[in-house]
């Protein structure tokens, strides 16, 4: 009886923990990091190659709308 006691307090502490995490995670994942941060990194750099792609995809398109006029 004690193991089945020690294996379901394991488990409703494991399913605890994951769900505390992951609700941490979502409610503090909309504040912009701090610069110098890991975080921060890697959210400039996915806003700089947006910025490039959407550039270089207006390049294009106003390079074909001076080929059609």
């Amino acid at each position: 009886m004690n193991f089945f006691a020690q294996f379901g307090k394991f488990m409703i502490y494991s399913v605890a923990g994951l769900a505390i995490r992951n609700t941490w995670s979502w409610l503090t994942a909309d504040i912009e990091p701090s610069p110098g941060t890991k975080e921060f990194d890697e959210e400039y750099s996915n806003v700089k190659r947006r910025y490039l792609l959407l550039k270089q995809r207006k390049e294009e398109y106003d390079e074909t709308i001076r080929k059609v006029r």
